[in-house]
């Protein structure tokens, strides 16, 4: 063939040329040519069928008044044949663009990853129970694990049960979820003890694949009540003084229970569950027996002189320390005997004390089995130094030298 050939449609003329080239196999490059209203447009390939094809399809698109199209190269117009394939049908295809713009903007540029978490959330992988069977399930888990659910679990998720109970775990949002903490617990602070056992719910079902593994939960979602700062009770060192009188004469057998709250400071069902041997009287320390979950109340505390002396007075001093529930049966004692006793008073007032006589935070802290921060947003300044001096030095012999001398 004779070039430069030129390509016919009607009036439009494309033409082809050819020129030598050492880079290509035939040796030649083929150069495409035609005049658009932006001027004269050259197009240049390797292969004279590409270009052949090429000059057909411009002198076409020129006879046919396209002129616009005319100056689309092949590669955007392989492109755009392609993304129209993508799409499916020609006339979404400036749809699936303005979503893709407005994905795009909302996440980002991570469009893929939030698809995935969307997924994730919404993936029908999930075995899907009702509030009751989750509730079943769960604490059976938690009592198989050792936990007591008694004093925990089944005080709060039985309500939820109550209330939800045929509705499937993964229907409730955190709007219902919230409105039900709202009206069953109208005290912020049983309020949130609910919503942290509902929580412990949600999470266990969520890893056990009751719920979407990678989402957050719908309770997780609702508010936390916000606690008011609330006044601690404590007591001085002389009702603790007149306690030990009292009881050291007419109950006895509640003598080490107390002793050990009021000097140790130790918890409620601490001092429940506390034995002599871990009680070590020559060496001056107590080993708590049975520490509170999830808090640091692993530990040794320090025996005062004088929580020794009260322990001397006890007898058999094997096994227990005390009956069951001895801190309950003080404090009605205690009431009925016409003290004037506040929740919590025996473990209040020791670290309050300990804090006053110390000044040590930090080994307040450890003594106790609390956290530092507890320790300084509640209890300091409650006593003074001489305060916390009377308290550590109430013995069973300074009452009786202050009887002697009354008589």
């Amino acid at each position: 063939m004779r070039y430069p050939r030129a390509i016919k449609r009607g009036s439009a003329v494309v033409k082809i040329y050819r020129n030598k080239h050492g880079s290509t196999a035939s040796g030649y490059v083929y150069q495409v040519a035609y005049v658009v209203a932006g001027g004269r447009k050259l197009q240049q390939f390797a292969s004279e069928l590409d270009a052949e094809e090429e000059a057909r399809l411009r002198a076409t698109q020129l006879a046919a008044g396209r002129i616009d199209s005319a100056t689309v190269g092949k590669p955007d117009r392989d492109e755009l044949i392609a993304a129209r394939q993508i799409v499916g049908q020609k006339g979404q295809l400036l749809s699936a663009l303005r979503e893709w713009a407005k994905a795009h903007e909302l996440t980002g540029g991570q469009i893929l990853s939030a698809c995935e978490a969307w997924a994730s959330r919404n993936s029908s992988t999930f075995e899907s129970l009702d509030v009751r069977e989750a509730v079943k399930r769960f604490t059976a888990a938690k009592a198989k694990a050792g936990v007591d659910v008694t004093c925990s679990y089944n005080r709060n998720l039985p309500a939820l049960v109550l209330k939800f109970g045929d509705r499937k775990l993964d229907s409730l949002s955190a709007r219902e979820l919230g409105q039900w903490l709202e009206t069953r617990y109208p005290h912020p602070v049983t309020r949130n003890t609910a919503r942290k056992r509902s929580v412990a719910l949600w999470r266990w079902a969520r890893r056990q694949g009751y719920l979407p593994r990678d989402a957050q939960t719908e309770i997780e979602r609702t508010d936390t009540a916000k606690e008011p700062i609330g006044q601690i009770g404590v007591i001085d060192a002389t009702t603790l003084q007149r306690l030990l009188k009292h009881f050291r004469a007419k109950h006895p057998e509640y003598l080490a229970a107390l002793v050990v709250a009021a000097f140790c400071g130790l918890r409620r069902s601490e001092v429940h569950q506390q034995t002599w041997e871990d009680i070590s009287l020559d060496r001056k320390f107590v080993r708590v027996s049975s520490a509170k979950r999830n808090t640091p109340a692993r530990r040794l505390v320090p025996l005062c002189d004088v929580a020794i002396e009260w322990l001397l007075l006890c007898k058999d001093r094997k096994g227990s320390i005390c009956a069951n529930l001895a801190i309950d049966r003080i404090r009605d004692i205690a009431r009925g005997a016409k003290f004037k006793l506040p929740d919590n008073a025996f473990r209040h007032s020791f670290i309050s004390h300990r804090v006053a006589i110390t000044g040590d935070i930090a080994a307040t802290a450890l003594e106790s089995g609390n956290s530092a921060r507890v320790i300084f947003r509640h209890y300091r300044e409650l006593f003074t130094k001489a305060d916390g001096e009377a308290w550590f030095e109430i013995a069973p012999s300074s009452l009786a030298k202050v009887e002697a001398m009354r008589a």
